[in-house]
Parts: C-alpha cells; sequence; structure tokens
C-alpha cells in the first residue's frame, strides 16, 4: 500500500491530524511528511515581495512638512 502521509502533508493537512491518520504514535515521525513543494515556495515568495512592496512604497502627505530656518 502506498504511503499518502505526503500527500496530505502537501494538501495542508495539519500535521497533528496527519498524525492520527497515518497511525503514528509520535509527532516526531509525522513531522517528516510535510515538505513545502514548489508552488508553496513560489507562492510564499511572491507573498513576501508583496508586503515588502507595500512597506517601500512612497506614501504621500496630505500637509507636507514643511521645516522653516
Amino acid at each position: 500500500m502506498q504511503d499518502l502521509g505526503p500527500w496530505f502533508a502537501d494538501a495542508g493537512v495539519p500535521v497533528h491530524v496527519l498524525r492520527k491518520i497515518a497511525g503514528h504514535g509520535s509527532l516526531i515521525t509525522t513531522q517528516r511528511y510535510p515538505h513545502p513543494d514548489v508552488r508553496q515556495i513560489t507562492a510564499a515568495g511572491a507573498a513576501l515581495t508583496a508586503h515588502l512592496r507595500v512597506l517601500r512604497t512612497p506614501r504621500s502627505l496630505s500637509n507636507p512638512i514643511v521645516v522653516a530656518r
């Protein structure tokens, strides 16, 4: 019988649920399964890029600050 643990992990099944499905006595055994696939890595990179882009975008001031000397 094929081990479906990696498929469940890639589908996003929480590791504690996967542990029960697989019948593992130890969570450490189950934690071997979750491994991100290329889509997850690409999506994480895109999310980080979008987040950083928002932080770097200059904000316009409705009332500019004027420094008088």
